[in-house]
């Protein structure tokens, strides 16, 4: 459900306008999930709207939660049988984020992604890509541990900027004061490195968080792990960066995982240091270093230790820097896990009710 979905409704069944508020009150406010709760619309409205329309476009396939209960994962099918998922996190105490996809599958093949490993199949159109933030809104998870959606990340299945027109309608939905009404420091796009869609990003989007996944600051590793880099090498990518830090003024945040033995040593950490100082603003830059999340590629997780000096030899040349903490492994709901697949074996997880 979004704002063109109530817009057609409104003219499918030629209702008054002031409808239009109804259902965003309904929807967006109060988070009913049936046509035949909105008990401001007559009963015989409400059963041909329950009859022929639904409220989503995504239906819950299946829902996971973590053992620690910081992290749930669920299944969404659309109304192809594809299916995506969507995750929700708690990375700090009172903070809950939701993470979101963007297509069915992804079509960059980075290689130590499980998402990339599925290949692309489609986009997904706008309302599907808001309709997991409404999914969760509307959810008992949600309501049974008596909190708040407080940030959105577009960090779920997908490339965003690969699908430029449908995540930025999603954005303006998102931000759309009649409907999410969701600030827009409020919300994440990362991005693989697509260079003309940052700029247009910032020439958009200005006010919205920007990550970039880097993973490596010399073009053969890069490439290597990153086949996007062939075309947006780190000199184009750097140039598109200034682009977008002279246009905004805004910190930008790069996602480096870490993989044992490839990308986690010190000479590569004073790459990363070389190329954070190549650009302009790079007071503007902080780098979160993710312990790499077994997936079925051949990569090992960086020691802690190693984690640790990595960590402390950015610092120690000036870069803002900090270890994302892990959530979801258990439910392979982690940064690089999402490919359709069940929790881990013998991990401790609860099945919940999939109603909304």
């Amino acid at each position: 459900m979004n704002s063109e979905k109530i817009k057609y409704l409104v003219a499918k069944y030629n209702l008054p306008k002031f409808r239009i508020n109804q259902f965003n009150d309904a929807f967006f406010k109060q988070r009913l999930t049936s046509f035949d709760e909105i008990k401001t619309l007559p009963k015989a409205l409400r059963t041909t709207l329950e009859t022929d329309e639904q409220v989503l476009s995504v239906s819950p396939y299946k829902l996971f939660s973590s053992k620690s209960k910081k992290a749930f994962k669920a299944l969404l099918k659309l109304h192809d049988d594809a299916l995506i998922e969507t995750v929700l996190l708690n990375p700090k105490p009172d903070l809950w984020s939701c993470c979101i996809s963007s297509q069915v599958g992804c079509g960059l093949g980075c290689t130590f992604c499980a998402t990339g490993s599925m290949g692309l199949m489609r986009n997904l159109t706008e309302e599907e890509i808001t309709d997991q933030v409404l999914y969760w809104q509307m959810s008992d998870v949600l309501k049974s541990l008596g909190i708040k959606l407080n940030n959105i990340v577009y960090m779920g299945m997908g490339e965003p900027f690969c699908n430029k027109k449908a995540v930025f309608a999603s954005l303006n939905e998102l931000m759309n004061p009649s409907t999410f009404n969701i600030g827009a420091r409020h919300i994440s796009v990362s991005t693989a490195g697509i260079v003309p869609v940052i700029k247009d990003f910032a020439d958009t989007f200005p006010q919205t968080n920007l990550a970039l996944s880097l993973h490596a600051s010399d073009d053969a590793l890069r490439q290597e792990l990153m086949p996007i880099n062939k075309p947006y090498p780190l000199e184009k990518l750097k140039n598109a960066l200034d682009y977008y830090l002279d246009k905004t003024n805004r910190k930008i945040f790069f996602e480096y995982t870490l993989l044992g033995n490839r990308n986690d040593s010190i000479p590569t950490a004073e790459q990363l240091v070389s190329f954070v100082k190549s650009i302009k603003k790079n007071h503007l830059v902080h780098i979160n270093l993710i312990l790499y999340n077994k997936t079925d590629k051949d990569y090992m997780e960086s020691q802690k230790t190693t984690a640790t000096q990595f960590k402390n030899h950015l610092i120690n040349n000036g870069i803002s820097t900090t270890i994302r903490k892990n959530l979801g492994r258990d439910i392979n709901g982690a940064c690089g896990q999402l490919a359709l697949k069940n929790p881990i074996k013998n991990a401790s997880v609860d099945n919940l009710q999939l109603s909304i």
